[in-house]
């Protein structure tokens, strides 16, 4: 195990949640609710109440929703700054989905079966599983633990790989990004060095951090992707952008003026492209390709799109170092991955993810406050949209400030 960190759900929970795994179906897509038992209420009320409701969601909804709900709890509790409820519950997601989905015998046998079942327990898409292991390495990153956060967002780049079809490889240029960073700041060069030239396949533009680049700041814009059940009985799942938000870049305040951060990550493109090629549809587990990669459209720079288009075909055969290559520009098998026939499409979706995350590296310090504002696509702020937080360090000599244009109200520490 590559965590050296044990520290997961609080006995109390895990006791609790198996305890009331069991949801039923009444019909088609419809499922009963658990009756909570009185200790579960009593633990549901000892929550942050900005995190109650979904806490009674995982109870009521059960194993079938479980990895789902553990998803919404974690990135929720990130923002409103309970680190420690979003590690929990976050690597609680990480042991379920791993139970599935990682490079095993066990895994592999546990995956077959898994795609056997018409109702399947939820473990997310490719991009959704990946973004478990952004946040965790996140928060290992403000804890200084560099180890864990690199191999957390190598990890994530794993999970992009495995998707429905039997062969695809990671393109997930953010996880590259900071598992760039974290080599840095564990003082590995040469790591780092292969990280940031496998990077630039993808972002050719991207802000690489000099050497008095000391912090990090990364943003967040926009709402999930969506899925979408499509023709005849809505046996087609199909992808669409989120919608209702005016939000799709940002500026961080520097003295007198605001400089922008550069959009590291397409959301979007990721949960709807696979190895860089834009999915039409999905059709009971079998892929459609779109025949042009453009139509996904994209939050990303116009250098970085250019670049997509070229570098996925250059991709495999670039040298970043025989190490790294095997494991970021992973293959996988993905056997038994066909879908029951007859299947309605599964439309469940991670809603609490953005539609794009931005980043730029700084020389910052402690306690460095920090004010986001957040742009139309006109490039125009977005009246009343805003966020604040501030630069902390790790103790170690990194800092890293999270801004937000989903900031629950919430009266947590950020």
């Amino acid at each position: 195990m590559w965590f050296t960190d044990k520290t997961w759900l609080k006995p109390v929970l895990a006791t609790a949640i198996a305890g009331t795994l069991a949801g039923c179906a009444s019909g088609p897509k419809v499922y009963d609710r658990a009756a909570l038992a009185p200790a579960e209420q009593s633990l549901i009320e000892s929550k942050p109440a900005v995190l109650q409701a979904d806490f009674q969601n995982l109870f009521e909804e059960g194993q079938r929703n479980k990895v789902l709900n553990l998803m919404e709890i974690g990135v929720k509790a990130y923002r409103a700054g309970y680190r420690q409820e979003a590690k929990n519950t976050l690597t609680q997601a990480r042991l379920e989905i791993e139970n599935v989905y990682a490079d095993s015998d066990a895994a592999r046998k546990a995956r077959s079966i898994w795609y056997e079942e018409a109702e399947k327990d939820f473990k997310g898409e490719p991009y959704e599983r990946a973004m478990v292991y952004l946040y965790l390495g996140l928060i290992y990153l403000e804890e200084g633990d560099y180890g864990n956060a690199r191999a957390s967002f190598l990890a994530g780049l794993l999970q992009d790989a495995f998707a429905e079809e039997e062969q695809n490889s990671t393109d997930f240029a953010l996880l590259l990004y900071l598992a760039g960073w974290s080599a840095m700041q564990m003082g590995s060069d040469q790591l780092a060095r292969e990280h940031f030239e496998e990077l630039k396949l993808y972002r050719p533009d991207a802000p690489i951090p000099e050497a008095d680049d000391n912090a990090l700041l990364i943003v967040e814009t926009g709402k999930s992707p969506r899925k979408l059940g499509d023709g005849v009985g809505h046996y087609q799942l199909v992808y669409r952008r989120g919608k209702n938000f005016q939000d799709v870049a940002a500026e961080v305040r520097n003295g007198e003026e605001w400089s922008a951060l550069y959009p590291m990550e397409d959301i979007f493109f990721q949960a709807s492209t696979r190895g860089g090629r834009a999915i039409d549809r999905i059709v009971e587990g079998q892929i459609q390709f779109k025949e042009n990669t453009r139509a996904v459209g994209s939050t990303l720079s116009s250098v970085s799109q250019d670049s997509m288009l070229a570098g996925f075909s250059s991709a495999a055969g670039g040298a970043v170092g025989a190490g790294y290559a095997a494991i970021s520009l992973i293959s996988v098998a993905a056997e038994g991955m066909s879908a029951s026939a007859n299947t309605r499409a599964d439309i469940r979706y991670w809603e609490g993810l953005p539609d794009t995350i931005h980043l730029l590296p700084v020389t910052a310090a402690e306690g460095d406050p920090v004010t986001v504002r957040f742009l139309d696509k006109n490039g125009q702020p977005v009246p009343g949209l805003a966020d604040t937080t501030e630069f902390k360090f790790d103790g170690r000599g990194a800092g890293l400030a999270f801004a937000t244009s989903r900031r629950p109200d919430s009266g947590g520490t950020q």
